[in-house]
């Protein structure tokens, strides 16, 4: 009996999972796509990233903290030119799993709208995609992307903030490509651990495969139809 409950319990909460659409952190499984992704940017690794790429030939999602776009702007302003895909990481990289205070709603909506105005003014770029920092995306979360028009967006895989070698940390991003992943990177500090295997790791992708892609065409999103996800597999990440 007690067997059949849970399974009750586990089927309902699917359903609700299913119908707050909490983000995505991978796409369809038929696409052949994966997508990069890089977070609280721009910074001191942006320019190499943004030669890598261009030498590969390979567009990527970068998801801007506005205060490192008051910082840099001509680094955001770079990385559009470039044709890469802007998105909003939040103003200042606030942790909402840990924030306790009575004003998170309004917070997380402050963070999104001041970043996306900072974004927009370096850029020309107004971006509907957003990544809570930490991968934040409870339904608080669901409901101030969609009050203001964006899309949560989270990841597959990322190891980039690991005390780990290089060798190693590519070797675990290589173990992880797989059909529409969302890979995540940093690129505000130097980062020279992703720099020393990017390259390899775009031509192993494409050796597997898989073409690269940014994440709104990874996921066929655009900002008039993005909460119909009828089509795309929503899974939750472990990552953190």
């Amino acid at each position: 009996m007690k067997k059949f409950i849970v399974l009750i319990l586990l089927f309902f909460a699917g359903v609700c999972f299913a119908q707050v659409k909490t983000f995505y952190s991978d796409g369809s499984k038929d696409i052949g796509k994966v997508a990069l992704t890089f977070d609280d940017g721009p910074g001191k690794a942006t320019e190499k990233i943004l030669e890598i790429l261009e030498e590969k030939n390979v567009k990527a999602s970068f998801f801007m903290l506005g205060v490192s776009v008051q910082k840099n702007p001509a680094g955001a302003k770079a990385v559009a030119a470039a044709g890469h895909e802007v998105a909003n990481h939040t103003y200042g990289h606030i942790n909402f799993y840990a924030y306790k205070d009575k004003d998170k709603t309004d917070k997380m909506e402050k963070e999104l709208l001041r970043s996306e105005n900072i974004i927009k003014e370096a850029t020309g770029v107004e971006p509907f995609l957003v990544r809570f920092p930490y991968g934040y995306s409870k339904s608080d979360a669901v409901e101030v992307a969609k009050k203001y028009d964006c899309c949560l967006i989270n990841w597959s895989f990322g190891c980039d903030w690991e005390k780990i070698t290089a060798g190693e940390m590519h070797d675990k991003y290589k173990k992880a490509i797989k059909n529409s992943a969302i890979f995540l990177m940093h690129d505000l500090h130097e980062n020279e651990k992703v720099l020393s295997f990017l390259s390899d790791f775009i031509d192993e992708i494409k050796q597997m495969g898989y073409e690269i892609v940014p994440v709104s065409e990874l996921l066929n999103l655009k900002r008039d139809r993005y909460f119909d996800f009828a089509d795309s597999e929503k899974t939750e990440t472990a990552a953190r």
